[in-house]
This record gives C-alpha cells, sequence and structure tokens, in this order.
C-alpha cells in the first residue's frame, strides 16, 4: 500500500508512529470519526462568510491529515485555511468541493487499509 497514488504516504505515516500499527489503527478511527464534523464546520464557514471559522476549522483538519501523511487533502486544507486568514472567500465554494474529494480517497484508504490488516 505505498503505491504513490495512495492518498496516504504508508511509509510516511509509519515513521511518523514509529512502526505502531496499533496506534496507526487508532488515529485512523480518531480521523474517520473527526473528519465529518469538521468538514461540516468548514461548509457551515463558508456559507456564513465566517473567515475566522472557515481559518480554525481548516487549520484542525490540516493537522490532522499532515499527521496522517495525506499530503494531497491537507495542501487543499490549507489552501482554505489560507483563505480564511486573508479572509478572501470567493474560490471557497471550489477548493472546499476538492477538499470533500480528496478526504473521501482517504477514508476510503483508511477503512479498506484497517479491512485488510
Amino acid at each position: 500500500m505505498n503505491n504513490l497514488a495512495e492518498p496516504i504516504d504508508m511509509k510516511e505515516v509509519m515513521e511518523i508512529l514509529d512502526g505502531d500499527k496499533e496506534l496507526l489503527i487508532e488515529c485512523f478511527d480518531e480521523l474517520l470519526n473527526s473528519m465529518p464534523q469538521t468538514l461540516a464546520e468548514i461548509q457551515s464557514a463558508i456559507e456564513q462568510g465566517n473567515a475566522s471559522s472557515l481559518d480554525e476549522a481548516a487549520h484542525k483538519l490540516k493537522g490532522s491529515l499532515k499527521y496522517m501523511a495525506a499530503g494531497t487533502a491537507a495542501d487543499v486544507a490549507y489552501q482554505l485555511k489560507t483563505m480564511g486568514k486573508e479572509e478572501n472567500l470567493s474560490l471557497a465554494d471550489n477548493i472546499f468541493s476538492t477538499l470533500c474529494e480528496e478526504c473521501e480517497k482517504v477514508q476510503d484508504f483508511m477503512e479498506r487499509y484497517k479491512v485488510g490488516i
């Protein structure tokens, strides 16, 4: 599962977690459980035009994704965080759509990985 096309770099995440597969599953479960709520917070912030809330929610998701070596999804979350920080939400809907697609890839990967253990 170290395919470069995968949404999580397993080599990197196992280095981060010192090869602890039990911790990996705990982290996957935590992200799987928290991601829908955080995405809903991001969507709500965009709909309300609340740049500060967008910055906070996108920052939280970016950190979690980065820790799990989900680089592409983390980069997209970072774009939204930056939009919130700069109070420029003009492209936020489009970027949020991309974020949802990338997070879905991450979720699918984590679920497939857990089944394969």
